[in-house]
Formats: C-alpha cells, structure tokens, sequence
C-alpha cells in the first residue's frame, strides 16, 4: 500500500511515513523541546501545537492506521464524505445495488452473424427491459446465416435470460463507492448493508474498507440481526418464460407455416384452411423492485464525528507540489474550515478541526482563494455544515496562490481561529452563505 501525507504530520515530525514508534516519540521530545515557549529559543506557538496534534495521533497505533489508510483507498484522495450514489445509466435514478452488465443482440446475414452487446450501470428494472430488447431484436434478426446463427442466438438469449454478463470487479467497486455514499448522507443501514456484502470482496483493499466500516457501525449500534439485505437479481421464473417464449417465437411460427403448407398441398379437396392464430404478443410487466432504489432523505445530522483534520470535501484531487494552509484552532469549539474561490465563491475544500487542535490542508492548486470558518458541535447530513450555527467569520483579504505556474515554487499560509475576532481580523458571514457548497 502506498503511502500518504495528507495533513503532513509525519512532515511535522520530521519523520518518514514508515518510521516506527521510538522514531516518532524521539523525534516529538526534540522538536517540543525546541519549539516549546518555556523551552525552547525557538519557540513558535503554531508549531508547538502542530507537532503536539502529530505526536498525538501517530503515537497512537488505532489512530495511526486509520491515518494511513484514511487517503489510501482511491487514486483521487477525496474524502469519502463527498461520495455520491451511483446512478443506472439508463433512467438515471440512484440505484443501491447497481450491476455492470452486457447483454447480447445478434445480427446475421446469408453466412455472416454480427454481435451488437450494450453494456452500461443498470438497476433492475431497466436491465430487465434492456435483456427483454435485446433477446427480441436477435430473435427476429439472428437466425439468418448458416451454420453459426442458430447456435449464436440461442446462446445470446439465453445469457439474456441469465441476467446478462457481469463485470464482478467493477461491480464490487461501485457497491463500495454506495456503501460510503449512503454511510455519508446518513443511511447507516443501507451502508451497513452494503459494507457486510463487500467484507470478502476480490480486491483486498476493498474488503478491509469494508471490514472497518461494518466493525465502526457495529460499535455505534448497528444490529446485523435486523439489518438484512434483500437481493433483487434473483431470476424470476416469469422473466426466464419471457425469453424462451422468444427464442421459440420465430422457429414454431415458421414450422407451423411449413406444417400447414404441407398439409394444404396433401388435401387439395379440403379447401383452404385458415393458418393458426400467431403467437399472442408477451406483455412485460416490471415487478420486480429494487428494496433500495428509492432511498429515504437524508438524515439530518452527519452519523459520525470526523477525526481532526479529515477533509469533509475537495471538488479536485490533490496536486503535487501544491500550496499548503495550515490552521490553529485557539477555541473551545469544534470547527470547521471552508476553502472558496474568490471570485465565484464555490466551495473548493473544507476541513474538519477539534477545538485546541491545529490542521493542515495540503495539495492546493494554484488560484484566488478566501477562507470562512464557523463553530459548532453537530454536524448535519452532508457533513459539512453545523445544525446550528449561530455566526460564521471570513478571513479579510484574497489569497492569491499563483506561485508554482510562476516557478516560485509552493506556499505555506498560516491561519488562527478566534471565537470572536475584532473587525480587522475577520468579517462576519450569514450562517445560510456558510452552509451553502
């Protein structure tokens, strides 16, 4: 597993990310020595407790891992809080236990067969509907060519019938990226649920995120007795009938054409016979639903506390070399840091902080940047604002981090946090402009 930095704290300590712990504690008591006010002649409050908030956390082995691992999941180190439900790609609506599925349509021609599959994100209903197309079109046009139509069109449908092809791997993917969704917007028991699935996933990094996430809501009440997940890709009898009755549709209609030709010819005084009524059409009727597909709004308070420093949200990945913000948390309070662009005032990242706790907000792009920030104790349903905030504060002044595009290299912004700063110090925002991404 690769390594990562995201809030520098291994940086701090002057350590590497692969030091062990008598490094780590060395390291701390020289550094608190040297920056320590009582100590230290170079004594810096701000660094003082940037190396304290380090120690604290990577002398701890549980807090330590989770440090590690926390950006190490994805090539894009978002904050999975940011994650949003994946949707079919066929009506567009969130599904919870989406597929990667190809079905197949066969065309032929006198000695040529041509196979036309569509694959996409389906939920269960559209894939129902795609395969019932997709045996219809091959049963009409996949007959025609000799000797390899037949045998392809009745394999075509009949891994229509199946459900279609999967893509497993992709699939475990996607059923992860939802889990952390509905974890994040506060559906505990469908990420549960999703999470238990995904425990003895193929990739090994995917089953421990698992693992972790089932084992944190379990120590947060989450009951694996009640919390069941229905499957809804079982084949259904009904839907099986519907593309056999299509696979025989084409070859019975000709047969029975052929018999009753025969027949004709064999009794001439008989008169004219009216051919048998065709094959009435199959009417489909979707019945089978997806116990998640419409999944309940979201809950109004986030379902867990954030670790000091975890990036809430970050619309781009992190750059390398990138501008780096560090903050010092001088309150009593929990707070937390919104990055925007000045001039559209889009949210670009925001940072979780505990109170008397300093932050590092790495891998910043170049660009024009103003910093808000707001106290409070619960966090709501997105995890990015507070239920209640009564006041938020924007730092005077625009940022602008334009250095690397120049060759000047990186900077490094420091910001303080204060309960209730003076005019000077920072403007006063709506709580409403805050709570808006």
């Amino acid at each position: 597993m690769r390594h990562s930095d995201p809030e520098g704290l291994y940086r701090a300590l002057g350590v590497s990310p692969a030091a062990n712990t008598d490094e780590i504690k060395n390291a701390y008591r020289r550094l608190a020595k040297e920056t320590h006010p009582d100590t230290g002649s170079g004594a810096s409050d701000f660094q003082f407790h940037k190396i304290y908030n380090a120690y604290k956390i990577l002398s701890d082995n549980a807090a330590r891992a989770r440090y590690d691992r926390r950006f190490t999941l994805e090539d894009a180190e978002h904050s999975w809080l940011g994650i949003h439900p994946v949707e079919c790609s066929r009506c567009g609506k969130v599904t919870a236990q989406p597929r990667v599925l190809t079905f197949e349509r066969i065309y032929s021609l006198l000695v040529f067969s041509f196979r036309r599959p569509v694959t996409g994100i389906f939920c269960t209903r559209c894939a129902q509907t795609v395969a019932v197309r997709a045996s219809f079109s091959t049963s009409i046009f996949g007959w025609w060519a000799v000797p390899s139509a037949p045998f392809l069109t009745l394999r075509a449908i009949a891994r229509n019938a199946m459900g279609g092809v999967r893509d497993e791997e992709e699939e475990q993917e996607l059923l992860w990226r939802n889990s952390r969704a509905f974890a994040a917007q506060g559906n505990r028991k469908l990420g549960y649920a999703l999470a238990t699935k995904l425990t003895e996933a193929a990739d090994p990094d995917i089953a421990e995120g698992a693992r972790e996430l089932v084992h944190d809501m379990e120590t947060r009440g989450a009951n694996p007795r009640k919390i069941r997940l229905k499957d809804p890709w079982r084949i259904k009898p009904l839907a099986a009938m519907i593309h056999l009755t299509l696979a025989a549709v084409l070859p019975v209609g000709i047969g029975g054409v052929v018999l009753q030709a025969m027949k004709t010819v064999s009794e001439p005084a008989a008169g004219t016979r009216e051919l048998a009524s065709p094959v009435p059409p199959v009417e489909t009727t979707a019945t089978i639903h997806d116990e998640f597909e419409t999944t309940a709004t979201a809950a109004r308070r986030c379902w867990k506390e954030p670790e000091n420093g975890e990036v809430l949200y970050r619309i781009n990945p992190r750059v390398a070399p990138g501008h780096e913000i560090a903050i010092l948390n001088n309150t009593r309070s929990a707070a937390i840091v919104k990055v925007r662009s000045a001039f559209s005032k889009r949210l670009i990242a925001a940072v979780y902080m505990y109170p008397h706790a300093s932050a590092a907000l790495g891998g910043i792009p170049d660009g024009y940047y103003m910093l808000q920030y707001a106290f409070g104790s619960t966090l709501t349903g997105d995890c990015l604002s507070f239920v209640e905030t009564k006041v938020a504060w924007q730092f005077p002044g625009t940022e602008n981090l334009r250095s690397i595009a120049t060759g000047e290299g990186p900077r490094s912004l420091q910001y303080s946090l204060i309960a209730e700063p003076a005019a000077t110090q920072a403007a006063e925002v709506p709580p409403l402009i805050f709570s808006q991404n």
